[in-house]
């Protein structure tokens, strides 16, 4: 990726986890984890808004607003883009909710709880959109494990309980 040369699996000096290594100029390709940010929007009648996507992976499923950042932007910035992107809703008030990791595909989500503000509808890579009190979320539609963490958390902050797995 450096010098053109081939790239093999070996421990470099130093480290402890096999990585990609160039053995002409010891180039070292780092595999790491993709940020992804989102948020929870909320009306004020406690109702959190769902999409569901129209893309794969998981298309059919219900999500809260997110996506990959990009290089020039904050968490939030993205967290913000992607909730216009995909639910055409602007938010604001922002709050960290948590961080939740798959190490598996390396994803790390960063998400938010936010204040919506207007009315939702689908985006680009969404195909509905809803809004939910707590016990009214689609917990088996789910998309993804980090989807089911966060509203998990959100819910528990309000008092709900979520069924489990």
């Amino acid at each position: 990726m450096h010098c053109g040369d081939q790239l093999s699996a070996l421990i470099p000096e130093g480290d402890t986890r096999e990585r990609l290594v160039c053995r002409e100029c010891g180039f070292v390709h780092y595999l790491n984890p993709r940020p992804v940010a989102g948020t929870i929007p909320e009306r004020d009648d406690g109702r959190l808004l769902l999409v569901r996507r129209s893309i794969e992976p998981r298309a059919g499923t219900w999500v809260f607003p997110g996506g990959y950042m990009d290089v020039d932007e904050t968490a939030e910035e993205a967290a913000i883009r992607e909730t216009l992107e995909e639910a055409c809703l602007a938010v604001a008030d922002l709050s960290l909710l948590g961080v939740y990791t798959r190490p598996g595909p390396g994803v790390v989500v960063v998400v938010f709880e936010a204040r919506a503000v207007g009315e939702a509808q689908a985006g680009d890579e969404t195909s509905e959109v809803g809004w939910f009190r707590p016990e009214e979320v689609p917990w088996p539609e789910l998309a993804f494990d980090t989807t089911m963490w966060a509203l998990r958390d959100w819910a528990r902050r309000r008092g709900f309980e979520p069924p489990l797995e």
